[in-house]
């Protein structure tokens, strides 16, 4: 019996890192799809290559992403366009 108990504490290790490796993956998943601009920035995630993109995608070697806050613009009309640029 003391041959069982510790046998399945043997695997509660291993089966921890399998569960946290897939939350992990389910997470980062959720995060990409949703466009979360905080994965640029969070250790435990590194882009290395970038392997899927739209047509005309470039890869560009050990390039910096540097975060730009969008200026609203005012066009001549006086409306005002959140989020355009132009002129």
């Amino acid at each position: 019996m003391l041959e069982v108990v510790l046998g399945s504490l043997g695997l509660v290790f291993p089966a921890w890192l399998i569960w946290r490796a897939l939350s992990t993956s389910r997470q980062l998943e959720r995060r990409l799809a949703a466009g979360d601009p905080t994965l640029l920035n969070d250790d435990r995630f590194k882009v290395d290559r970038v392997t899927l993109g739209p047509a005309g995608t470039e890869l560009i070697e050990d390039v910096q992403f540097v975060a730009v806050a969008s200026v609203p613009v005012q066009h001549q009309g006086g409306e005002y366009h959140p989020g355009t640029h132009g002129n």
